[in-house]
């Protein structure tokens, strides 16, 4: 047979050609699942626990449509104002004019599942409680307090996991690890090193059994810690690219959308810059604020008097 024939195969060759295909097709799909099983596993029974409406809900107004044209004006000032200026006691209202409790519990109850209805309730309890201190970060920090809520809540678990209630540490943040610690069973508490706003480490198994994460005195200088981080280079970024109230393009779809509101563009940023390995942690986020309706706290913030 000349060299520049086609081979023209055989049985053996056609059935090892079949599978060699099917192999593409099917094993290594099949081997990443298996791989990454228990990521997905755990996501997945997350993601079902998760007392959240499924979609992105198009019910987001904008802050020209809530505030009105004075908007854009105050909005600028918010942006310009000095942190150092910001009065605690003026500017964390309990009371708040655009998200009130009552009327998204109402909603919640005809749109959220029976045996979900026991978490949404703690969602509710969590934003009740710690809302004060997201809308006062926010003040500071310019970071929107929809987001440090939806965070919050993922992260600690409406504050019921065992870092939230054993370490006052509400997002998941760990102490910084030495340089040059062994990574094994020899590593210790002396391997790590917290933040100024911490008091201690604490070891809790998360990507590795040596993970250790920060312990705070109380919940405020846990929401400080969490603005400190986002002010970093790593995320600082999203403040200006997203102004809040208005729509901005995300680096990556979002339920299959680029342009959309500022915090799912937030979302999206966050989970991009490396925040949670979580896959779908940017939906997450945006769910919660959607099915809350948090992204009315941050209208609070934008027209707190100052």
């Amino acid at each position: 047979m000349p060299d520049n024939q086609p081979h023209s195969g055989g049985i053996f060759y056609g059935l090892g050609r079949g599978i060699f295909i099917a192999l593409l097709v099917f094993g290594l799909p099949a081997a990443a699942v298996i791989y990454y099983y228990d990521s997905i596993q755990q996501w997945s029974e997350s993601a079902e626990e998760l007392p959240v409406l499924e979609e992105m809900l198009r019910d987001f107004h904008s802050g020209v449509e809530v505030l009105g044209p004075e908007f854009a004006a105050k909005l600028k000032n918010f942006y310009n104002l000095d942190s150092m200026q910001v009065n605690p006691e003026v500017e964390t209202p309990q009371n708040l004019r655009y998200w009130k409790r009552p009327e998204v519990e109402r909603d919640l109850f005809l749109r959220i599942s029976k045996n979900r209805r026991g978490n949404m309730m703690a969602y509710l309890d969590y934003i009740d409680r710690y809302k004060h201190l997201a809308v006062y970060e926010m003040r500071r920090a310019k970071i929107p307090a929809s987001i440090t809520l939806a965070q919050g809540l993922l992260e600690s678990d409406a504050g019921r996991g065992f870092l939230p209630r054993q370490a006052n540490n509400h997002f998941g943040i760990k102490c910084r690890m030495e340089a040059g610690a062994r990574r094994d069973g020899r590593i210790n508490r002396a391997d790590f090193t917290p933040s100024q706003l911490a008091i201690d480490c604490v070891q809790r198994k998360d990507d590795y059994e040596w993970d250790h994460f920060e312990v705070y005195e109380n919940a405020a200088n846990s929401f400080r810690r969490h603005s400190h981080l986002l002010l970093g280079e790593r995320y600082n970024w999203m403040i200006r690219a997203y102004p809040i109230g208005e729509n901005g393009i995300a680096r990556k779809p979002i339920f299959g959308q680029t342009d959309v509101p500022y915090y799912a563009a937030w979302s999206v940023g966050l989970k991009s810059s490396g925040y949670a390995t979580a896959p779908r942690y940017a939906e997450a986020i945006t769910q919660i604020i959607e099915t809350y309706q948090l992204w009315k706290i941050d209208y609070e913030s934008i027209t707190a008097n100052h």
